[in-house]
């Protein structure tokens, strides 16, 4: 669920910048993708609030990225004269994303709560693989 919510912003970065769909996520670097891909990345991490393990997951990046994303955030936020584009673009994707309806990521709480569903599903996985294998050594001890 929050992966579909991740692509939305990502669709909406590529939508503003007329990048073509799907480019945040291939390891180009040219100019407009890396700034959207930038933008995104300190969305989830400073305004959505997740955690940056678990957003380098959804994004398929190296978690250093992300604290990249977060110091470069924080610096060109403090003043826009820095990087002028950075600001429009995020201004852009804050706004069509927090503005719409559907969003389901706009609240903290919500956040928060898919956040804890992961965890119950990988623990739940967890004690499945340990299922597993105790399954495994009662045969071997032909129990």
């Amino acid at each position: 669920m929050i992966k579909q919510e991740i692509n939305k912003i990502k669709y909406i970065a590529e939508e503003i910048l007329d990048i073509p769909f799907g480019s945040i996520d291939s390891p180009n670097r040219k100019r407009n993708i890396s700034l959207s891909r930038q933008v995104v990345g300190a969305f989830m991490v400073c305004d959505l609030g997740i955690d940056i393990a678990k957003a380098s997951d959804l994004m398929s990046r190296d978690r250093t990225s992300f604290y990249f994303y977060r110091k470069k955030h924080l610096e060109y936020m403090s003043d826009e004269r820095i990087y002028p584009e950075y600001n429009n673009l995020y201004k852009c994707v804050y706004n069509a994303y927090m503005n719409d309806d559907s969003s389901l990521l706009a609240s903290k709480n919500t956040v928060s709560w898919f956040e804890k569903l992961e965890e119950v599903k990988q623990q739940q996985k967890d004690i499945d693989r340990k299922m597993l294998h105790l399954e495994r050594e009662s045969k071997l001890l032909g129990l």
